[in-house]
């Protein structure tokens, strides 16, 4: 290249760039057409040098994946070098820049990994999802990549983005990034229990219930073989407390997920695979449903009883008597034997016109179909703030308190108004129960462990990622 665009390029000086253009228009072409070269976005790169970049990717794209004699490209250059915002400038121009593969297969998302930069990691994934993906020549993922160089908060990034990411197939790309192998046929897992990194150990084994722990490596050994191996040898085994939880790790290995904790991981799964459309949609229609439901406790079918209507009893019993062929909607509530246990009318001012035979089927079909869009509600949206679902938790309260007032009998008075206090006393007992079970000594170590989780800074990078998502 000639020595006056180099300097031109390291300087960034861009009047001087044009005017080595005017004197040669091909100058850019002829270094376009050598396969691996130090282009002027090298040098600029290298240099820092953010608007000199800028505009040589608007005059030449293809410098942005060229490599030069090293096998780096610009951005691999810029990262080298720290020049994070020219990173970011990059990707905002290209955002598959970050794929480019450079020396031994290493992406500038493997170099990011590498070197435990977890703020430029996080802006690669939200760019550019798809780089997760992208192996070494050794077959390394950048969370091989993330322990083997003892980086566990940029793991806990590129974990915990795999755990809450929504895009459609997150729970195949989840299984397929967490069970890679790379040469030496050792996944993340079994990294972690070489460099006796016990905290992405628990991260792995607590959080994913796909996880392979009876794989093999080219050695043999599962993950669970190598911590028992470096518990035997007493290598950074030296406080008792790093005994003990060594010691749960291997059992946790041992122990198979039960079906309620797949099911659950499973349902999870299943919402974190939708979309943001989709979930709102979702949302969208659980509300109208939730308030045409609603509605139906306010005037339910055939209405209600208005003013006194004792006066008038056989009259107006005798008007809603009909004979139909199905004996359920047979009107003649006085024949059917249900009488003696769903009780007498009352046909009191506000109460169901319907008989408390027919109201079997009313309260039946509502309760599903106003329980059920609640429940989704409340599980599309357990993890935001709980003060949201407070309002559909009164709302829930005020719909039995409502089948309260409007039942035609004092059985089904009685069964709304227990159902009304299970509502507003069973949460109550969920917070006594959830508090009683934490204090439990077999609980104890799980406590110690989230103590030492949420004082350690490797974790931190988990916190930001849980409220950025």
């Amino acid at each position: 290249m000639d020595p006056s665009l180099r300097e031109v390029a390291g300087t960034g000086n861009i009047d001087a760039l044009y005017s080595l253009i005017g004197e040669d228009p091909y100058m850019l072409e002829h270094i376009d057409q050598i396969p691996f070269i130090d282009t002027p976005l090298h040098i600029a790169a290298n240099k820092g040098q953010i608007k000199f970049a800028m505009e040589m990717m608007n005059l030449k794209p293809s410098f942005g994946r060229k490599l030069n004699q090293d096998g780096f490209s610009p951005m691999h250059l810029a990262l080298k070098m720290g020049h994070t915002k020219l990173v970011l400038r990059l990707l905002e121009t290209d955002k598959d820049l970050v794929r480019v593969k450079g020396r031994e297969g290493m992406t500038p998302f493997h170099c990011a990994a590498a070197v435990g930069n977890s703020n430029l990691l996080f802006h690669f994934l939200e760019t550019c999802p798809e780089c997760v993906e992208d192996v070494t020549v050794r077959n390394e993922t950048a969370l091989h990549l993330a322990l083997k160089n003892d980086h566990t908060d940029a793991f806990n990034l590129l974990h915990g983005w795999l755990r809450k990411n929504r895009r459609g197939g997150g729970n195949g790309l989840e299984r397929k990034v967490v069970n890679w192998r790379d040469d030496d046929d050792n996944t993340v897992l079994h990294i972690a229990a070489t460099k006796q990194q016990h905290q992405a150990v628990q991260l792995l084994l607590d959080s994913f219930y796909g996880l392979d722990v009876k794989a093999k490596n080219s050695e043999g050994l599962t993950a669970r073989e190598i911590i028992e191996n470096v518990g035997r040898q007493g290598l950074n085994m030296s406080s008792a407390e790093d005994d003990d939880t060594t010691t749960a790790k291997i059992k946790r290995i041992k122990k198979r997920t039960s079906r309620s904790e797949r099911a659950f991981v499973k349902l999870i799964r299943t919402k974190n695979g939708l979309s943001e459309n989709m979930l709102n949609a979702t949302l969208v229609v659980a509300a109208l449903v939730i308030t045409a439901i609603y509605q139906s406790s306010l005037s339910p079918p055939r209405g209600l009883w208005q003013g006194d209507n004792t006066s008038n009893l056989t009259t107006t019993a005798s008007k809603l008597t009909t004979t139909t062929k199905f004996k359920l909607f047979n009107d003649n509530y006085d024949e059917k034997f249900s009488k003696h246990v769903l009780g007498k009318e009352r046909m009191k001012t506000g109460t169901a016109i319907m008989n408390p035979n027919l109201f079997l089927g009313f309260w039946s079909f509502n309760f599903i179909a106003f329980g059920l869009p609640v429940l989704l509600t409340v599980f599309l949206l357990y993890d935001v703030a709980r003060i949201l679902l407070l309002p559909l938790y009164f709302l829930s309260v005020s719909y039995f308190n409502c089948m309260t007032i409007i039942s035609p009998s004092m059985f089904w008075a009685n069964l709304n108004f227990v159902v009304m206090w299970a509502a507003i006393i069973l949460p109550s007992l969920l917070v006594f129960g959830g508090v009683w079970l934490w204090m439990l000594p077999k609980y104890r170590e799980m406590r110690q462990i989230r103590r030492r989780v949420r004082n350690d800074n490797n974790v931190g990078i988990i916190q930001l990622l849980r409220i950025s998502v």
